[in-house]
């Protein structure tokens, strides 16, 4: 399938001609012909999954066992999928405040994310997260940086002859797609969705603006969800606006 799909940019690249190397810039003007390559959503999840794995070899999982891996076993219990893509959790142990969603449903949250959130905090980021699988937010920006690796490799083959991506690119792949931001609208519905996914859970709906009380008093260390989820008043009256009109919010 990696062949088949590789195959296909390199295509591509023959006819746009410009394939740029500076991947910081997904591609430049070179991205708008490979915007145009067909990828199934089912065979992006597949490599999305093979990014998460090498993504768990290079950071630290916390143990079963562990009081975050209980934690969070105990409140996600009952979420175990999203329109038919099953849910996998997990904590990297980390100071970080930071957690994240990949389209093929990996959900990793960060030690330091569990340090400053109550259970209700929590599961609104968690919500959140998956908000983005929900709406293919996560799909689309995991196909641009898929795309991007792969033009990378097209770019730097000779004689057209491509074999499958390495595992280092895969975690290149991942460290893009973290990196990436989604556009304002994709936070506020994914934000929407956090709200949804609290009170579906019995859970105090407006631990999703206190969730982004806390993002935004803890935005001085910088890095992790402020830099692709940065709180602002807007999105917190928004959080309570949310949590007030919600099923569970009266």
């Amino acid at each position: 399938m990696k062949k088949t799909m590789i195959a296909a940019l390199v295509a591509v690249a023959g006819l746009s001609g410009c394939v740029s190397n500076d991947t910081s810039g997904l591609l430049g003007a070179g991205m708008t012909a490979f915007e145009g390559v067909t990828l199934s959503k089912a065979e992006l999840q597949a490599e999305a999954s093979l990014s998460a794995k090498q993504m768990d070899t290079e950071n630290k999982l916390s143990a079963p066992n562990s009081r975050y891996s209980q934690r969070l076993a105990r409140l996600t219990k009952k979420l175990t999928s999203i329109d038919g893509t099953p849910l996998n959790f997990a904590v990297y142990e980390s100071d970080e405040i930071n957690a994240f969603a990949m389209p093929d449903g990996t959900v990793r949250v960060y030690s330091g994310l569990m340090d400053v959130m109550d259970d209700n905090e929590l599961m609104a980021v968690i919500g959140h997260e998956v908000g983005h699988v929900k709406f293919e937010h996560s799909l689309n920006q995991y196909k641009t940086a898929y795309l991007t690796e792969a033009a990378k490799q097209a770019a730097a083959s000779t004689g057209g002859v491509l074999g499958s991506l390495a595992s280092s690119q895969y975690g290149d792949i991942g460290a893009k797609f973290l990196n990436a931001q989604f556009s304002q609208q994709d936070e506020l519905e994914s934000d929407a969705y956090g709200v949804e996914v609290l009170c579906q859970l019995g859970m105090d709906p407006y631990g999703a603006m206190r969730a982004q009380e806390k993002l935004m008093k803890h935005a001085g260390n910088g890095g992790g969800l402020f830099s692709s989820h940065p709180a602002t008043d807007t999105r917190i009256e928004k959080a309570r606006k949310a949590a007030a009109e919600s099923s569970c919010g009266s």
